[in-house]
């Protein structure tokens, strides 16, 4: 499983990057999130994580969250997507 590591506050001029490192990370198997260094998310870096994980899923690939993500939990609660979406839980 390839380790991607996230941190700092995702917003949505991030996005770009962040699809880039997807991207690039699922090109290569499945990927393993390490998002405890997120201090904040947004809906736009929400919804990069719900779309890659649709995309590793169709592709046959496995998008997952390591445990300890606390600030995405609370984006992907204040968009009602708790539990986590399918593919990233």
């Amino acid at each position: 499983m390839t380790p991607l590591t996230l941190s700092g506050t995702l917003r949505l001029q991030d996005a770009p990057g962040l699809i880039e490192r997807l991207e690039a990370a699922l090109a290569a198997g499945d990927v393993e999130i390490d998002a405890s260094g997120v201090l904040a998310a947004d809906a736009a870096a929400v919804q990069v994580l719900v779309s890659a994980a649709r995309t590793a899923s169709a592709s046959g690939r496995r998008l997952v969250l390591a445990q300890d993500h606390p600030a995405l939990t609370d984006a992907f609660a204040g968009l009602a997507l708790d539990p986590l979406p399918e593919g990233l839980a």
